[in-house]
């Protein structure tokens, strides 16, 4: 488990890395609403989806749901603490390739437009996603 001062600094690095000083995407997207139907759909999709589905057989729906809540939130500038492993930790042994992180960030994409989202705002919230390709994907076998 994680003590507090390493999760608040884990969170001042992901918003570093993935926010910087621009304005909030979290708060321009709706805030916790609109971050918690995202990953609802993007769960559905992503966890049926043929190239991805494996991924999600063994795993808790709940927890994982909220895992994804909190990391996109903190990753989009939203003020939660996320308390999870680290995207490299997480994802390395689980050998995820390229067409499984595209497949992702394509699920991602149809949840956002599935809510109405405008397509620049959702362009902005997958180039951050796709910044942490290299640390997700682990296999570059198909």
């Amino acid at each position: 488990m994680h003590n507090n001062k390493e999760i608040l600094r884990n969170n001042e690095e992901i918003r570093r890395l993935l926010v910087g000083d621009k304005m909030s995407l979290y708060d321009q997207l709706g805030g916790e609403g609109t971050i918690s139907q995202v990953v609802a759909d993007f769960y559905d999709r992503v966890s049926t989806h043929e190239v991805t589905s494996k991924w999600f057989v063994k795993v808790d729906p709940d927890t994982l749901r909220h895992h994804l809540r909190t990391y996109l939130a903190v990753a989009l500038g939203g003020p939660e603490l996320y308390s999870g492993r680290s995207m490299r930790n997480a994802h390395g042994p689980l050998k995820i390739t390229t067409e499984a992180f595209d497949t992702m960030l394509r699920c991602f994409a149809e949840a956002f437009d599935g809510l109405g989202v405008p397509a620049t705002m959702s362009t902005q919230v997958n180039a951050r996603l796709n910044s942490l390709r290299a640390v997700v994907v682990t296999s570059h076998r198909a």
